[in-house]
């Protein structure tokens, strides 16, 4: 088993987490000199932003998919999920035994036909068979966390994700360059004690997010949420750092 850094990337579609790959792939090589090993697992995928070191396109078409089966786009991506789904071995035989220090995968643009279908379990476990340090890194857009149930409703979906790979997730806000990024954003995203206090006053729902918030804290590694520009290159360091401490029995997330 190696220890090299798996950084696998979850996210809705236009989150920017194939931007988030390059971004962070870029600065890894400015700041350390990390040549790092980039893996695109998205069939439907028209332009990728960076220089991709395996390609599940060379094995999977989705149009040809698509016509074979008779299908739609969902459905052609789902049946492109299963197929995949049943390489995952193969797939990662491709690059274990690289020598690049971080290797990087890209997951599809569908969130949820990747996490609910069988592809997301069998490939963090095929990957935790050979590699000690894998991290997923759900990437989130700036411009929905307006509200303190936003921030509520990502702890939660933080924890849903961690439940359902099995590994340590780190969420990300993403294009703070464009978002309308105001204080609920700047001064209390980690605060847990001043959301649950706001959403205490919004009826038994207010409540019931609150207790949940309360549980997810008592438990969770991440207590920072990285607030980035992929476009810009902004914030990575702070990403990088809780992936280290993650990966690192010494580290402190508090």
């Amino acid at each position: 088993m190696t220890t090299k850094t798996i950084a696998v990337f979850i996210g809705p579609a236009g989150s920017g987490k194939s931007t988030t790959v390059y971004a962070y792939s870029k600065w890894l090589y400015r700041e350390f000199g990390y040549k790092t090993y980039k893996v695109n697992l998205d069939p439907a995928a028209i332009f990728i932003p960076y220089e991709h070191d395996y390609d599940i396109r060379i094995i999977i078409n989705i149009d040809r998919i698509s016509k074979e089966y008779r299908l739609g786009p969902n459905g052609a991506l789902v049946k492109s999920m299963d197929i995949i789904s049943s390489k995952i071995d193969d797939i990662i035989h491709v690059f274990k035994d690289i020598d690049n220090q971080f290797i990087l995968i890209d997951t599809p643009g569908q969130m949820e036909i990747f996490l609910f279908r069988d592809i997301a379990y069998k490939l963090m476990n095929s990957l935790k068979k050979y590699f000690r340090h894998v991290v997923a890194i759900f990437v989130t857009d700036a411009e929905v966390m307006k509200r303190y149930e936003d921030y509520a409703f990502l702890a939660i979906m933080t924890v849903a994700i961690q439940t359902r790979l099995g590994v340590d997730v780190i969420p990300v806000i993403n294009k703070i360059d464009i978002a309308n990024v105001d204080k609920i954003v700047g001064d209390i995203i980690s605060d847990v004690d001043t959301i649950t206090k706001h959403l205490m006053g919004q009826g038994v729902y207010g409540e019931m997010m609150s207790n949940i918030l309360n549980t997810i804290a008592m438990y969770t590694k991440v207590t920072r949420i990285p607030k980035i520009s992929a476009k810009n290159l902004l914030g990575l360091e702070e990403l990088h750092r809780l992936i280290h401490e993650i990966t690192c029995v010494c580290g402190d997330l508090t």
